[in-house]
Parts: structure tokens; C-alpha cells; sequence
């Protein structure tokens, strides 16, 4: 429609860390080139390279929040937003609170308590990242990485959940899928999943190790290395047997491909 102006706002958590946001930052650019360089014929590249691609937190990077990067967006006359909410499971209240906050009616009795955002523009929002290929692809490259003889071990996946009954079952469904399709990959004993909240991980991890001759090999579901992949699952699993490498999702370059795949489903064609 002729006066319109699109826009693409990835948000993810955010992190006191630089190297975390950094990693943020780069599969985000290296998305948005891909995205460009997948054009169908140089019309539809002119247009990709037209759209704003901007990366914003929730919380933690100051200066670069949601509403920073709706109004860097809208400054450049952006009509339509197209919001990519870059954490992994739709069992995120962390999700829900930032659909709240752009005006999306509440899935659930929950109620975020961010501020509504001063929007201009008009906004679309996808779903969050759950058992996609590109997601499923990194996590068998990482498990084959531990892994001496996949018959005689199991893998223990760990990821976030919730402590609220409605988004920890949307975590599970997700965490459920990743496991079927690995251990469909891979010859494991036994593929699990626990969560950090409630903490399920510790006893995950003593009823895998109980298993005699079995060596377990821990995964963490992160979108990048920060806090809780090097302090908390080390400390929670502290004097259990297991192997560990604290790899994420990022900065495998996969991911990028993911976020290119979701921009080139967002309908500017």
C-alpha cells in the first residue's frame, strides 16, 4: 500500500554482559544481510534493504530497550513493525508481558508489568523460537561434540521453564518436541529435559547418573552464553558426574539463517 513503511524490531532479554548483546547484535546484522542477499531479483533486494532492521532488549542495555528501538524505527517513518521475539520457547512470560506492552490482548490470567509502548505504527508479532531445524541442528552438532558412544550415554537438556502453570506448559510442549526429534537423530539411551525454574535440574541429573555405566551429557537452551549457562547450571549440578561444554544457540551461525527465514516470511514481498 502505497505510504506504507516497514520495519523489523528483533527483541531479546538483554545482558549486563557486552559479549552477550554483542552476539545479539551480530547474528541480527548477519540476518539482515542474508535476508537482502536471498532476494528473489534486485526489485525485492532494493525493497529488503529499504526496511529497517533494529535489535532492542527488555531490560539491561541502556539505551537500546523496546521503546528505543520503536522510536529509532518510527523516526525513520516505519507504518508497520514487524516484532521477532528472539528467546527460545513461546513458555515465556518474558514474551507475553512485550505482546501486552504493544497492545495484544493477555493469553493467559497473567498480566505483565511493563508500560505500554508510545506507538505510531501499526505492529505484527511473531511467535517466539521453539523446535525449529535450524534450532534442532545446532543441539545434535553439540551433543555429537560430547559425545565418545551415543548407545551408552543420555542427554540432559535444560532450559528456563516457568514457576506459572500455563507458560510452563507451553515450555514443556516445546522442550518435548526438541527431545523427540534428537533422540530420533541420535542413538542416546535416553533424551530428558528439565527445567531451572522450578529447579529440576539437579534431580534430572541424579536420576540419569542412578543408571549404572551411563554418562550424561548436559545441554543448555539459552540464546547466548551468559549468567546462567557458566554460574547457575555449574553450581546446581556441582559434584554430579556430567559433561558440559555451556555452548548456546548463539553464535552459531544457524541462528542467523533462522532470523533470515522468519524476516522472509514476514509478508513484504
Amino acid at each position: 500500500m502505497s505510504g506504507e513503511k516497514h520495519g523489523i524490531l528483533v527483541i531479546s532479554h538483554g545482558s549486563r554482559e557486552q559479549s552477550w548483546v554483542k552476539a545479539v547484535d551480530d547474528a541480527v546484522q548477519a540476518a539482515q544481510q542474508r535476508w537482502i542477499e536471498q532476494a528473489a531479483d534486485e526489485q525485492q533486494r532494493m525493497k529488503r534493504v529499504a526496511v529497517p532492521v533494529y535489535a532492542a532488549y527488555l531490560e539491561l542495555v541502556e539505551g537500546r530497550l523496546i521503546q528505543d528501538g520503536v522510536n529509532a524505527l518510527q523516526s525513520e517513518g516505519v507504518t508497520h513493525i514487524y516484532v521477532m521475539p528472539l528467546f527460545v520457547s513461546g513458555g515465556s512470560s518474558h514474551v507475553e508481558e512485550i505482546r501486552q506492552a504493544f497492545g495484544f490482548e493477555p493469553i493467559s490470567s497473567f498480566i505483565g508489568d511493563l508500560e505500554p509502548l508510545r506507538l505510531t505504527a501499526s505492529v505484527s508479532f511473531d511467535e517466539p523460537i521453539g523446535a525449529e531445524a535450524e534450532v534442532v541442528q545446532i543441539l545434535q552438532e553439540q551433543a555429537l561434540a560430547l559425545s565418545i558412544q551415543a548407545e551408552d550415554e543420555a542427554l540432559l537438556l535444560l532450559g528456563h521453564g516457568s514457576s506459572m502453570p500455563y507458560f510452563y506448559e507451553k515450555w514443556e510442549a516445546g522442550m518435548r518436541s526438541i527431545a523427540n526429534e534428537l533422540q530420533q537423530r541420535i542413538p542416546f539411551q535416553q533424551v530428558v529435559y528439565a527445567p531451572l525454574l522450578p529447579e529440576g535440574s539437579r534431580q534430572a541429573l541424579e536420576q540419569l547418573t542412578a543408571s549404572s555405566g551411563v554418562r550424561v551429557l548436559v545441554l543448555p537452551i539459552f540464546i547466548s552464553p551468559g549468567y546462567f549457562t557458566r554460574t547457575v547450571i555449574p553450581t546446581r549440578l556441582a559434584d554430579l558426574s556430567y559433561n558440559y561444554s555451556g555452548e548456546t544457540l548463539l553464535p552459531h551461525p544457524l541462528m542467523s539463517e533462522l532470523l533470515a527465514r522468519r524476516f522472509g516470511s514476514y509478508a513484504l514481498k
